[in-house]
């Protein structure tokens, strides 16, 4: 591991715990139509994929629905097939030597799959739809659980302090999950 540059680096961003980069220091030019955290590398694992589907408010939203819906719906938009198949001619355009435009982001709402690195798919990412439900399924679990323990609690203190490290805490407790139940591959791919 890299212990020795941590004293060089930035501070640590809580998207980094699911592969991404932390986040630019410079505010962009116009902020995005929503407050989702724009991904502007390819995607080239499940963790990149949520934050690029925006699954934390997804499943805050649905919470109730169950996470299969969601898995299904991220999915489908990143080149799944209803029967849980890959269509083979979805395939990513990301390169991995420059950043995605904001124009790149807007125009690809609607076709995520180009998102993916350069002429890859989801199954050459080696992501499936049971991987994709697997983790929607632990998120939901662990803010369920965080939800119930802020209705009990309350809030100490007041403001939001400590919510990126809360986020990371999540992302690191529904990894050792996925370990626990002999999902290696899955968790690897959320840290």
């Amino acid at each position: 591991m890299k212990y020795l540059k941590l004293a060089q680096m930035p501070p640590m961003d809580p998207m980094m715990g699911m592969g991404m980069p932390a986040a630019p220091m410079a505010m962009p030019a116009a902020p995005p139509a929503s407050s989702q955290k724009q991904i502007k590398i390819p995607l080239s694992n499940l963790g990149l994929i949520l934050a690029d589907a925006g699954i934390e408010l997804k499943i805050m939203e649905q919470l109730e629905d169950g996470g299969q819906d969601i898995a299904n719906k991220i999915w489908l938009q990143y080149g799944g097939e209803e029967d849980g198949n890959v269509d083979e001619e979805k395939r990513g355009k990301r390169n991995d030597t420059e950043e995605a435009t904001d124009e790149e982001i807007k125009n690809t709402d609607k076709t995520r799959w180009e998102r993916l690195p350069v002429g890859q798919n989801l199954l050459d990412l080696e992501i499936t739809l049971d991987d994709f439900a697997n983790a929607v399924k632990f998120l939901s679990f662990g803010f369920a659980k965080n939800k119930s323990k802020e209705q009990a609690g309350g809030a100490a203190g007041g403001g939001m302090p400590g919510m990126a490290s809360r986020k990371l805490d999540i992302m690191v407790k529904l990894a050792q999950n996925l370990d626990l139940f002999g999902m290696y591959s899955v968790a690897d791919r959320i840290l």
